[in-house]
């Protein structure tokens, strides 16, 4: 190690190697608060990342029609397993492999070569080709269900039993409370003015009236030069001319 400072770190006793383990700990605590409804407050995962907590709300995590990085597979929308067609009832084991039309057996390959003796194709069996064709599929389909396995529905779903939290009824309290939230708060918020802007302006009304453009020209009462149409919309917020004329 080429660095002296790293050399008189190995050697020094206090130096102590920082465990991971723990720091990620601390990070988790530092993750800032969920800024919204208390409702949504107590119905957010933190274990559990936006878009994870949006669908288990019943939210849209996006607006946009084109989702980037994918979506999730839901476990339980497996299509139904296909009839297994019957076993065809034989006297005896066979041990012989039906041969298809072109002369090659089920499993095998017939090999093509020319004059001197190298490979120019492979004929394949016709059955063989389409089971690869519908191989990833059949694979899908055999894959089980977590969600059915009484051990493993409760691995699945980040902690939680999917079969518990249906994606139809996940979250429907928690969208009622917040539509009834946005209802009960309708309507502009009223704005204030603070105390210190009233005096600055009940100075410059006492003294101009409701001359805006000579307020605006002022230096000494108007020291952040404010524009004749800013006084005008900073004097219609503090009640208007009339509540600014009055003795404070």
């Amino acid at each position: 190690m080429a660095n002296p400072r790293q050399r008189r770190k190995l050697r020094s006793g206090s130096h102590k190697p920082v465990h991971h383990s723990r720091r990620a700990k601390k990070l988790l605590k530092k993750q800032p608060p969920i800024r919204g409804p208390k409702v949504l407050q107590e119905a957010w995962d933190p274990r559990k990342t936006v878009r994870q907590n949006y669908e288990a709300l019943g939210l849209a995590a996006t607006l946009n029609p084109i989702e980037s990085g994918g979506t999730e597979r839901k476990l339980s929308a497996h299509p139904a397993h296909e009839e297994q067609p019957e076993a065809s009832s034989s006297s005896g084991p066979s041990t012989s492999k039906p041969a298809a039309a072109n002369g090659v057996p089920k499993g095998y390959g017939k090999l093509i070569r020319d004059a001197d003796g190298n490979v120019v194709d492979v004929v394949l069996n016709d059955e063989d080709e389409e089971e690869d064709a519908e191989g990833m599929e059949e694979v899908l389909d055999e894959v089980p269900d977590p969600t059915e396995d009484d051990q493993a529905a409760g691995w699945v779903g980040l902690g939680s039993d999917p079969r518990k939290h249906s994606p139809e009824s996940a979250g429907t309290h928690v969208v009622q409370a917040l539509e009834h939230l946005s209802e009960t708060r309708g309507g502009r918020v009223p704005r204030f003015t603070s105390k210190g802007e009233q005096a600055a302006l009940r100075r410059l009304v006492a003294k101009y009236g409701e001359d805006v453009e000579a307020m605006a020209k002022d230096r000494k009462l108007n020291p952040d030069q404010r524009t004749a149409g800013e006084l005008k919309r900073a004097i219609r917020k503090a009640g208007g001319f009339a509540e600014l004329g009055k003795a404070g």
